[in-house]
């Protein structure tokens, strides 16, 4: 196993799911900016800005989930050219749900500490840090896909000159 994690450690192919990862994070930027922005349309009058979490709600939710996806293309399970359209949207779900796992560890550790002074309280964090990462996961899967599809139609365009694998191939 420890050759399997070191052969995988150097595998190469981190920067095109790197870009893809990006793309899809900035999508995701680009959607909460938006619904921000109809939100302090509809709610001009409002005292607190919606804008005042903006920057929480992206290190808390984009970041982990756009970490999770890049992990997961590059070291876990890689598109290649080599693979049926099929394959791609499975290794693209995995993908976004490894996405959306680390999205909930990252709120419901966070969300953890935020109520320790009230032990009775972490349960209901946690509950409500599933609820978030399985709604994101549903909402997100669709463009997480698209980010499978495109990497898989740029990789048949311009394929890698070395050999791709990751931990679902071993």
């Amino acid at each position: 196993m420890e050759i399997s994690v070191k052969r995988m450690l150097r595998t190469r192919g981190a920067v095109v799911a790197g870009v893809t990862a990006l793309a899809v994070g900035l999508a995701l930027v680009a959607g909460r900016a938006l619904t921000l922005m109809v939100q302090f349309g509809l709610l001009r009058e409002s005292t607190p800005s919606p804008w005042d979490s903006f920057g929480q709600d992206l290190l808390l939710s984009v970041l982990p989930f756009t970490v999770g996806y890049f992990l997961a293309l590059w070291m876990v399970a890689p598109i290649t050219q080599a693979l049926g359209v099929g394959h791609v949207i499975t290794r693209s779900t995995l993908a976004t749900g490894i996405g959306a796992t680390l999205w909930f560890v990252t709120v419901g550790i966070l969300g953890g500490f935020s109520v320790l002074e009230r032990p009775e309280l972490v349960g209901s964090q946690l509950g409500i840090a599933l609820g978030e990462a399985l709604t994101g996961l549903v909402v997100v899967l669709p463009l997480g896909v698209l980010g499978g599809v495109l990497q898989w139609v740029w990789r048949a365009a311009n394929p890698a000159p070395h050999h791709i694998e990751g931990l679902i191939d071993v």
